[in-house]
């Protein structure tokens, strides 16, 4: 062999090979515009209830089950023109479901949880279609409720508009429920009545929001929705009423490095499911401070408006967040705004909390709750006091490693006499608890460009 091919062999083509080749591969990296990725999610949780929801009586039993929700997201992507995301979920209570499953599949089956697909229309804009999260703010009025194993969603179309600090969103939705009125006949050729049963709380729905800077660390929010609302008992119905719910909202956030906290206002307008006209507001006030790196402290106030009890009222004066988080304001122990009524007296909810994160992954929160009703509650023979208690709320959480956060706390309820009759709780205990543990798993199964 000769001498310039031994040299050829020995040098230059290695040579090539490590210079060439990883420029040859990068391109080829960059030039890829597709991506898929599948994550999951496991999230058992043990309560132990005696007092959670609303106040046991002294005659009742303790309650105690495991939930567990499980969910799969299936993310594509197409540059930043085109997203898809589609995300099965099942939502069930351990023992449930038959050991031997059945033909029927019934208490084990997988819902949709999201299915949209985002478009880009511009630069700066994009649209949303499908069945998706809608989180404003801090969830005061919208938001995922990811504390419920099932989440929430809204089957709407979006609109996102977002430069430098400036944001816009708007949202749109109209809602039918075949399966209630229509035989869930989806080829339905006739009828446009609408029931909320085991549905939608809305028919129509249309919300405008927008986020504006207001300094380094501060912004403003505005937000105006409406809710159409409409429920009738039968297809053949032939009184048909359609009423209009509006909400409007201004906040006020700051971030600061010691200092943090928001300034919230809501007023809602128009007729209720009744018919009845609504004039109802919502304040909220919160000041926080960081001590150190670990240690923060912050006060807290909500006023949200009510209803008298047991007075005739001409008008509604009971605010309604229809879809916020009220896990994360209201106490864990979700006596109000979340699933299980008061009657509508109003709430003031005046609160101090103390958060202490740990260096070694673990994170310590304690709450404690002043309820005061703002309104009149009278019966046939007394008007009862407006104190509504007082709530300790201790969490912890820690995680374990990339994947999984170990999670639990302990709540108590300190109850009085004025809950017992707006919760349908006679003879409740003074003393109301509440335990919980949960483990939440999130890996990511598979990514991949091409």
């Amino acid at each position: 062999m000769k001498l310039y091919q031994i040299i050829q062999r020995s040098i230059v083509l290695p040579l090539l090979t490590v210079v060439i080749l990883p420029t040859i591969q990068a391109q080829e990296v960059d030039s890829l515009e597709n991506s898929f990725s599948i994550s999951a999610q496991i999230r058992p949780r043990l309560e132990i209830r005696d007092g959670a929801f609303r106040p046991l009586s002294k005659d009742e039993k303790v309650a105690a089950l495991v939930s567990e929700r499980v969910r799969l997201n299936f993310d594509y992507s197409y540059k930043d023109i085109l997203s898809i995301r589609i995300s099965p979920q099942h939502v069930g209570v351990w023992g449930q479901t038959n050991m031997v499953q059945g033909a029927d599949n019934a208490g084990s089956k997988f819902a949709l949880y999201e299915t949209w697909a985002k478009l880009k229309l511009g630069s700066n804009w994009n649209m949303k279609l499908g069945r998706q999260v809608i989180s404003l703010d801090d969830e005061r009025f919208f938001g995922e409720l990811d504390w419920a194993q099932g989440g929430r969603v809204h089957d709407a179309i979006s609109f996102h508009f977002a430069k430098q600090k400036y944001e816009l969103k708007g949202f749109f939705a109209f809602n039918q429920n075949y399966k209630s009125l229509y035989g869930n006949n989806l080829s339905n050729p006739s009828g446009n009545l609408y029931s909320t049963t085991d549905a939608f709380p809305y028919k129509w729905m249309q919300t405008v929001w927008a986020g504006i800077p207001a300094g380094k660390s501060s912004k403003i929010s505005l937000l105006v929705t409406n809710l159409g609302l409409q429920n009738v008992k039968s297809a053949t119905d032939s009184v048909i009423h359609n009423f209009n719910s509006q909400t409007y909202g201004i906040n006020y956030f700051n971030n600061g490095k010691k200092l943090n906290g928001n300034v919230s206002a809501y007023f809602q307008g128009g007729k209720n499911l009744s018919g009845v006209k609504t004039q109802a507001y919502m304040i909220a006030a919160y000041l926080g401070y960081n001590i150190d790196n670990q240690w923060s402290i912050g006060l807290g106030s909500d006023f949200v408006s009510g209803n008298d009890l047991g007075m005739a009222q001409e008008k509604n004066t009971a605010f309604n967040p229809y879809f916020h988080t009220g896990h994360k304001f209201y106490g864990s122990m979700d006596y109000y705004y979340a699933g299980n009524a008061h009657k509508n007296v109003g709430l003031s909810d005046s609160y101090v909390k103390l958060n202490y994160k740990g260096k070694q992954g673990y994170n310590i929160n304690v709450a404690v709750h002043q309820f005061v009703t703002p309104n009149k509650i009278v019966n046939e023979v007394e008007e009862y006091a407006k104190n509504l208690g007082q709530e300790i709320d201790f969490t912890l959480s820690y995680k374990l490693n990339k994947f999984a956060t170990l999670s639990g706390g302990y709540s108590f309820y300190i109850n009085t006499p004025t809950v017992n009759y707006i919760k349908n709780t006679f003879n409740g205990k003074d003393f109301q608890q509440w335990a919980w543990i949960s483990l939440n798993i999130t890996p990511k199964l598979f990514n991949t460009k091409f």
